[in-house]
């Protein structure tokens, strides 16, 4: 029994020799050129490829490698758009940043630094400021000072007509054992005044100034004085009760202080009674302030104030204690 040959479906082909397309055999002629010769150098619509090979052709990149590219009208439709939206772009960054940095800071494009905007000011009058104001010089510091810092022996304390003599204000320098130098002011010289040394003597009127010491380099400390002697001040005295019970009587007794300050640095003092040989009893109104010892000596406790009372010879002698 004879075998059967398989029957081929494609139909058959041609290739044109003109445009170089396949095309079926039922074809009389080329679809696509109608086999009519291409002139290459012929522009579309008078001959060329475009005007006679349809869609296909216009567009065929097979085999012979006639597809065109872009035509210059195409590519102007594609560049213009990109440029109007770029310059739109341009424009609308150009003008929102600087609304947006207004007042605030902005970079520098050369360093990527943050940069502040810089207002001039002028002031009434129609005088410019210098921006850089120019810098106050540096306190020189002398060679032979050592100490970093220092302390005085009162923070405050009073001068009255009972003890009008002058006070001499001690520093102690930090570390121990160095040095230093100190210079003295006053905030009011006709209240207190104040030496080189630093002994504050009273001045011509009442009230009170501050005694500022400073030490090269900055460092200062400050006393309180209150000035209560008037001119001419001679001692006074308080009157009390005598023992029989009698009028009130005056003598010469007075304290050597009638107001001072203790601290922790300077934790005591003795008070002392003159005008008298006799041994005076001491007391002290607030325990939990300073105490005080037989011999008048007043010891800090705490910080407040509190009165010391002084009784000798059917008088009594007051003063106040500051703790600080």
């Amino acid at each position: 029994m004879a075998s059967k040959q398989p029957r081929s479906n494609r139909p058959a082909m041609k290739h044109c020799e003109y445009c170089g397309e396949d095309y079926a055999a039922t074809y009389k002629h080329c679809p696509f050129c109608d086999e009519v010769p291409i002139d290459p150098d012929a522009p579309d619509g008078e001959g060329g490829r475009a005007s006679r090979g349809g869609r296909r052709l216009a567009t065929n990149t097979r085999g012979g490698g006639y597809g065109r590219g872009l035509s210059p009208l195409r590519i102007l439709s594609i560049v213009i758009p990109l440029a109007i939206i770029i310059a739109a772009a341009i424009i609308v960054v150009s003008t929102i940043i600087p609304m947006v940095t207004k007042g605030n800071s902005v970079t520098d494009p050369d360093t990527l630094e943050s940069v502040l905007p810089v207002e001039s000011v002028t002031p009434t009058g129609g005088e410019t400021t210098d921006p850089s104001p120019s810098p106050s010089p540096t306190e020189t510091i002398p060679a032979d000072q050592t100490a970093t810092g220092f302390t005085l022996n009162y923070s405050e304390f009073s001068m009255s007509n009972r003890y009008p003599d002058p006070v001499t204000l001690v520093v102690t320098f930090v570390p121990a054992g160095s040095t230093g130098t100190i210079t003295w002011t006053s905030s009011d010289p006709e209240v207190v005044s104040v030496d080189e040394n630093g002994t504050v003597s009273p001045g011509s009127k009442t009230g009170s100034a501050t005694i500022t010491a400073t030490m090269a380099g900055g460092v200062t400390q400050t006393c309180l004085v209150r000035n209560s002697v008037t001119s001419g001040g001679a001692a006074s005295t308080q009157p009390s009760q005598s023992p029989s019970g009698g009028g009130a009587t005056s003598t010469t007794l007075s304290l050597n202080r009638t107001d001072f300050t203790l601290s922790s640095a300077y934790p005591s003092y003795q008070v002392k009674v003159s005008g008298t040989s006799s041994s005076p009893t001491w007391s002290i109104s607030d325990t939990s302030v300073a105490t005080v010892a037989s011999d008048g000596t007043v010891t800090y406790v705490g910080r407040g104030q509190t009165t010391l009372t002084c009784t000798v010879d059917g008088q009594t002698l007051t003063c106040i204690v500051r703790c600080s």
